[in-house]
C-alpha cells in the first residue's frame, strides 16, 4: 500500500510526505476537495492551494480575461508544487459548449451537445472536444467538467440542450467520442450526471430529483451512456443529486454508498469519482449542510469532493471532514484513500509536466481559425427543419416576443438592418415577415405560429449564424431532431 501512496506527481512539498497517508489531517482534506473560483475570490483561494488544495473550478467571471487566466492558472499551479501536499492541481471548468460555456464567448465556442446529436455524426463530437482541449489548455485548464451523458426528455427543466440525444445508443455514441477528442488533447473529461438526471422532472439546483424507475431499466437505458464513456476512459465520472427508490437508499447518488459501489461494478469504471457541488439544493435537503455533505459523500466512496461557491462553503467542509476523522466517524483511511486516488490521476496524466500558459497568446488560441471553421461547420449541420417552408431572404418585418432570446434578435438585426422591428406577443420564436419562424430550444412550444419553423439549439455565434444563413435560403436545414418531439404539422 505504501507504494501505491507515495506522492509522485511533482516534488515533495515543505513538509516532505511519503505517501498520503502521512500528509497533516487538514492538508488530507484539502487534498480531495474541489473549490470554486469566480473574480474577486483569489485570496482566499491561494490560501488552501498553499495548504494543498486538489483542485479548483473555473466559473466564467474568473475566466472573462484569458490572459490573465493564463497567469493565474501558472501561478497556482506553481504554489500548488509548494504544497504539503506537492502536487499539481486539477483545472477545470464546465466546457460543455453551447449554453454551458465559461470561456469567453466567441466565433469558436463550440455549439452544444445537442447541436452534435442533430448532426447525425459522431467524429464532429470527437473533433469538438480536441478542439475544446486546445482551448482549456490555453488558459492553463486540465479537466472539463464534460460531458452531459444524461437523456433527453423534454420534461426536464435543467438539462434540454445540454444532452447529445434521447436515444442511449446515440448518447453513449457521441458522449465516447466527445471523451475521446477532449482527453486525446490532454485534457481529462468528466462524464455526468450518473446515474442519470434525464427523465426526472426537478432541477437538483432548486430541490431534490427523483429518477422513478427500477434497475433492469436504469441498466438498459439511463447507464449505456456512461458504461459508453467508461469503455472510452473517462477520466472521471460525476455522481448526481437524485434520488432513485428501486435501489430503496433514501439518499441522493451524490451520497449513496450503494450507488459508488454500482459506479464501480456495473460500469466497471476505475477513475475518478466525483461529487456535483455540494451547496446545490438537492443535495443540502438530503444532508442538512455542505460540511455534512462532504463527510457522507467520503463515507460513500467520492475521490472528490466539489465545493463549488464561496469562501464560508470551502471552510466548513475542510472543517467538517477533519472534525469527522478526529471523532472517529469517517476512517482516516477512507480519506487516504481517496488522495491516493487523485494524486495517481495525476501522475498517470502527468499534470507536472505542464509549464505555465502563453499568457500573451492565451485569445488567439480561444479563436484559432480551425476552431471558428469546426464550430461552424457543426452549427450549419445542426439547423433544423421543424416545419417546411420558403425561404425568406430579405424580411421586411421582424417580429419578436417577450421570450425571444435578445441575442437572436440583435444577430437578425444586424444581418437585415433595413428589416423594422416589431414587439408580438410573448412567444420565443423570431418571425420573419409573420412566416418563417426561428427558434433556440429545446424546448419547443406546442403551438408556433403557422408557416417554416427552424430550431437551432444554442445561441454560440456560430449556430446563430447558421440559423440565420438558413433562413435566408443559403444553406439547407440538413439536422434532425435528436429527441422524442415530432416535426411540426
Amino acid at each position: 500500500m505504501d507504494d501505491e501512496l507515495r506522492v509522485l506527481s511533482g516534488p515533495r512539498g515543505p513538509a516532505g510526505p511519503a505517501t498520503a497517508a502521512d500528509l497533516p489531517l487538514p492538508a488530507l482534506a484539502l487534498a480531495v476537495m474541489a473549490a470554486g473560483e469566480e473574480a474577486g475570490q483569489e485570496g482566499m483561494l491561494d490560501e488552501l492551494v498553499h495548504n494543498g488544495l486538489g483542485a479548483l473550478v473555473f466559473f466564467a467571471s474568473a475566466l472573462a480575461d484569458p490572459a490573465a487566466a493564463a497567469r493565474r492558472t501558472g501561478s497556482l499551479q506553481a504554489a500548488a508544487l509548494r504544497s504539503p501536499v506537492g502536487a499539481p492541481l486539477l483545472l477545470a471548468a464546465d466546457q460543455e459548449g453551447g449554453r454551458v460555456a465559461r470561456l469567453p464567448g466567441g466565433p469558436a465556442t463550440m455549439p452544444g451537445a445537442m447541436a452534435l446529436g442533430a448532426t447525425g455524426d459522431a467524429e464532429l463530437a470527437r473533433l469538438a472536444g480536441r478542439a475544446t482541449s486546445g482551448q482549456l489548455r490555453a488558459v492553463g485548464l486540465n479537466w472539463d467538467l464534460a460531458p452531459v451523458c444524461d437523456l433527453w426528455t423534454q420534461d426536464n427543466p435543467a438539462l434540454g440542450s445540454r444532452c447529445f440525444a434521447a436515444d442511449p445508443a446515440v448518447v453513449g455514441a457521441f458522449a465516447a467520442a466527445f471523451v475521446t477528442g477532449l482527453q486525446d488533447g490532454g485534457v481529462l473529461a468528466c462524464a455526468k450526471h450518473f446515474p442519470g438526471h434525464g427523465d426526472t422532472a426537478v432541477d437538483s439546483h432548486r430541490g431534490l430529483p427523483v429518477l422513478h424507475a427500477d434497475l433492469a431499466a436504469l441498466r438498459a437505458r439511463d447507464w449505456v451512456p456512461f458504461e459508453a464513456g467508461a469503455r472510452a476512459g473517462v477520466a472521471t465520472l460525476m455522481m448526481g443529486h437524485l434520488v432513485v427508490p428501486a435501489l430503496e437508499d433514501p439518499l441522493p447518488a451524490s451520497l449513496s454508498p450503494a450507488f459508488y459501489r454500482v459506479a464501480r461494478e456495473a460500469l466497471a469504471f476505475d477513475g475518478l469519482l466525483v461529487t456535483d457541488a455540494l451547496g446545490m439544493a438537492g443535495c443540502a435537503q438530503a444532508a442538512g449542510s455542505v460540511g455534512e455533505a462532504a463527510v457522507l459523500a467520503l463515507l460513500a466512496g467520492a475521490d472528490i469532493i466539489m465545493i463549488a461557491h464561496g469562501p464560508d462553503e470551502h471552510r466548513a467542509a475542510q472543517r467538517a471532514v477533519v472534525d469527522a476523522v478526529e471523532a472517529g466517524r469517517l476512517p482516516r483511511q477512507r480519506l487516504a484513500e481517496a488522495a491516493t486516488a487523485v494524486l495517481a490521476c495525476k501522475r498517470r496524466w502527468n499534470l507536472a509536466r505542464h509549464g505555465a500558459p502563453d499568457d500573451q497568446g492565451a485569445a488567439h488560441l480561444l479563436n484559432r481559425p480551425s476552431d471558428v471553421r469546426l464550430a461552424a461547420d457543426i452549427a450549419r449541420r445542426s439547423i433544423t427543419e421543424l416545419r417546411p417552408g420558403p425561404a425568406v431572404p430579405s424580411p421586411a418585418v421582424l417580429g419578436y416576443g417577450q421570450l425571444t432570446p435578445q441575442v437572436l434578435v440583435e444577430a437578425a438585426a444586424a444581418r437585415w438592418p433595413g428589416a423594422r422591428l416589431r414587439r408580438d406577443g410573448v412567444g420565443p420564436w423570431l418571425s420573419l415577415d409573420a412566416g418563417s419562424h426561428l427558434l433556440i430550444g429545446p424546448p419547443i412550444p406546442e403551438s408556433p405560429p403557422t408557416g417554416r419553423v427552424l430550431l437551432a439549439y444554442d445561441c454560440t455565434p456560430a449556430s446563430l449564424t447558421a440559423l440565420l444563413t438558413c433562413a435566408a435560403g443559403e444553406t439547407p436545414a440538413t439536422g434532425r431532431l435528436p429527441g422524442p418531439a415530432r416535426p411540426l404539422a
